[in-house]
């Protein structure tokens, strides 16, 4: 999977799933996910929930303070996935 892909999916779960009032065309590589994209510590702990649903990556062990922006959720999602399912 490539971190676009990566991107894509997270941009869906963000708008659909946590209800944050932005549109898919907000959530951009450079996007705060705080000041950007209105996700606060509550929102964070569900989307850490929801990247774990959707990607089977654990990255619950991640503090969701150290993912300050779309690319670092990103990253995070892309290093907890398989090898074989990373591009």
């Amino acid at each position: 999977m490539t971190t676009d892909e990566i991107r894509d999916r997270l941009a869906h779960i963000i708008v659909e799933k946590l209800n944050s009032g932005v549109v898919i065309e907000e959530v951009r590589w450079e996007s705060n996910l705080r000041d950007d994209l209105g996700i606060d510590s509550l929102a964070a702990a569900e989307l850490l929930f929801e990247i774990d649903q959707e990607f089977g990556a654990p990255i619950g062990t991640v503090d969701a303070r150290s993912l300050v922006t779309v690319r670092d959720a990103v990253t995070a999602i892309s290093r907890g996935l398989p090898s074989s399912r990373a591009a």
